[in-house]
């Protein structure tokens, strides 16, 4: 590889002084115009890097009808990318024009190396890649995504992530200066999103949406190139399913965008792409090391792999899918997560896991109340799958995203807790679960339209969702400006909605390390619930929780003086004796001599405002 990349080289500089010799001589001999000069510098440097990449340094067998539309398209993407990007470092970063051409001289040759050796001139008869149909419909899904979600505020979870990840990357030690119930994986994947911001200079919830977009190209792409294997289907078929994949991987989500379920999907893809397409010989080592990094984000998320592996065993009547290569990689890197974890952070399993598990009930709800919230969702997804179970095989084709689908549901009902985002992957999977069937189907049913009718219901119902809206965050936001400018805040509430998310959009310090106050509703409901006579030392341990997050709050205002308090007078859960954050708080004395430094300025029908006084 390397000559060729020696060869590449040699023949990119012959091209770019043959752009730059037609495009002068046209310039000048002709009077063309400046932009029509470089056009044809550029159609000149093309046929001059098309015939020396094929001759001299791919040496590929001469075959132009495949060759150079192939060629084509990557240079005119090539073309399109660096345009982007000095388009992006000018438009949206403080960035110079120098920093673009180093970026552009940096990543355009080497993906063009790329392409032209693993795609365009491939000896390989059927080449592993997605077709260009696939890549223009990807392109235009990232650049529509960065369109539409550019400047639009994170949600609140996503906004928590961003602000405690940087806060990480500061120094902070997570599970001691961050207070947080998931796991760390969360804040992992959201580095590459705050090294994006610093290094283009754009905020850090545009930070997140460039890392979205760039993963959900790396997994579209990915995908396509396996849906290449589907045989079944006219190519024309791949193509309409594909961009409805790639539709639906952002509807989906459309007001989650970054939630962990939605990262769950973009990683999973890949992996479930293999089973859709060779169902009887399964995913690969690669697509299965990165479904694994999803399954790693969230324990529940665990109930994919077991079903499908449950569906393998089902098939070969036999337990030996369970020594399957792919199955024992992802439970090596699930080990190997889990490991890293105790040594890394030995506090979130020691510490957080036990502290959740004696006061999350009090966000539970029951089975059939998860069932009854975002119903509607529900069962229209159910009615776009329910088909499937009265078709032959036949005329369905594989039901990989059904059962992604049902397991999707299975992993929302076991959460307990009833949260939107935690249907993004039901919703998404059996949209795809409908859409693969309907263009396997041959004939008009009564199916096929059920399917379609609740197939766009559902899409119909997230357009009109949209992106992602809070009207206490805008609220707060909106109040919090109108005390000049300040540059910390903290916020007393159950709720995440009020704290980190206003933070981020306005710039400040978030100067708490809980994302909300869950551990003394909860607490205090079990206390109540607890026959503390019988069982001492449960409450015992209730009881210290309770302390632990007042003197952690405190603590944090001592530390920090914080120039906005937001108290929040509402309570959000259900607790047998309710009382609010401030309430609770005052239970400490340095807590009430504290607030003499504050001065409480304006009363909104939930919240309290309580400026720092001037010193």
């Amino acid at each position: 590889m390397f000559a060729q990349l020696l060869r590449f080289i040699g023949v990119g500089g012959l091209a770019t002084i043959t752009h730059v010799l037609v495009a002068t001589i046209v310039h000048k001999l002709f009077s063309m115009p400046e932009m029509w000069s470089n056009f044809s510098g550029f159609c000149a440097s093309v046929l001059i890097s098309y015939f020396g990449h094929s001759n001299f340094t791919f040496a590929a067998e001469p075959n132009h009808k495949q060759h150079l539309p192939r060629f084509i398209f990557v240079s005119l993407t090539g073309l399109a990318a660096s345009s982007f990007i000095v388009w992006l470092i000018s438009t949206f970063t403080e960035g110079s024009f120098y920093l673009a051409m180093v970026l552009v001289a940096l990543m355009v040759p080497l993906a063009t190396f790329l392409a032209l050796r693993f795609w365009v001139f491939s000896h390989r008869g059927t080449p592993f890649l997605p077709t260009w149909q696939m890549v223009f419909i990807t392109l235009g899904g990232m650049f529509l995504f960065i369109g539409i979600y550019w400047n639009w505020p994170a949600n609140h979870d996503t906004a928590w992530y961003l602000v405690a990840t940087r806060k990480m990357l500061g120094g902070a030690q997570l599970y001691v200066d961050l207070i947080e119930v998931n796991p760390p994986l969360n804040f992992y994947l959201t580095i590459p999103a705050i090294l994006i911001a610093d290094f283009l200079k754009i905020s850090d919830a545009n930070g997140q949406y460039f890392f979205v977009a760039l993963l959900y190209g790396v997994s579209l792409l990915w995908s396509g190139a396996i849906l290449r294997g589907a045989a079944d289907i006219s190519a024309l078929r791949r193509t309409v399913f594909f961009a409805f994949m790639a539709l639906v991987f952002v509807l989906g989500a459309a007001n989650n965008i970054a939630q962990r379920e939605h990262l769950l999907v973009l990683f999973l893809s890949p992996w479930l792409m293999w089973y859709l397409v060779r169902p009887e010989k399964g995913p690969s080592l690669a697509s299965s090391a990165f479904g694994a990094i999803g399954i790693c984000i969230k324990p529940f998320f665990l109930v994919f792999p077991i079903a499908f592996l449950i569906r393998d065993m089902w098939r070969t009547r036999s337990f030996a899918p369970i020594l399957y290569l792919r199955n024992l990689l992802m439970l090596a890197i699930g080990v190997i997560y889990v490991a890293l974890v105790v040594a890394w952070h030995p506090e979130y399993l020691d510490d957080i896991v036990p502290m959740a598990g004696q006061v999350y009930a009090a966000y539970k709800n029951t089975f059939w109340g998860v069932l009854v919230i975002s119903l509607p969702p529900k069962i229209l997804g159910l009615i776009i799958m329910m088909p499937l179970v009265f078709t032959k095989r036949q005329d369905v084709g594989d039901t990989t995203f059904a059962l992604a689908a049902a397991a999707a549901l299975f992993s929302y009902v076991v959460q307990s807790t009833g949260f939107g985002y935690q249907l993004v992957p039901f919703i998404i999977y059996s949209l795809l679960a409908g859409a693969w069937w309907l263009i396997n189907a041959r004939t008009l049913s009564l199916g096929v339209v059920l399917t379609s009718l609740a197939s766009a219901l559902l899409m119909a119902g997230l357009y009109e969702r949209g992106r992602y809206r809070n009207k206490t965050t805008d609220e707060v936001l909106y109040i919090a400006q109108k005390f000049g400018p300040i540059d910390s805040m903290m916020a007393g509430s159950m709720q995440l909605d009020i704290g980190a998310p206003v933070a981020l959009r306005l710039g400040i310090d978030w100067v708490s390390r809980y994302p909300a106050n869950w551990l003394y509703p909860g607490a205090t409901n079990k206390l109540a619930n607890t026959d503390c006579a019988k069982e001492a030392e449960l409450c015992a341990d209730l009881q210290a929780i309770v302390e632990r997050n007042r003197t952690d709050n405190l603590n944090d205002i001592l530390d920090h003086k914080p120039d906005l308090i937001v108290s929040d007078r509402a309570v959000t859960i259900f607790m047998v004796n309710p009382f609010t954050w401030m309430t609770f708080m005052k239970a400490d004395p340095r807590f009430v001599e504290e607030m003499k430094n504050y001065t409480l300025v304006y009363k909104a029908e939930r919240f309290d405002f309580y400026r720092r006084n001037e010193e």
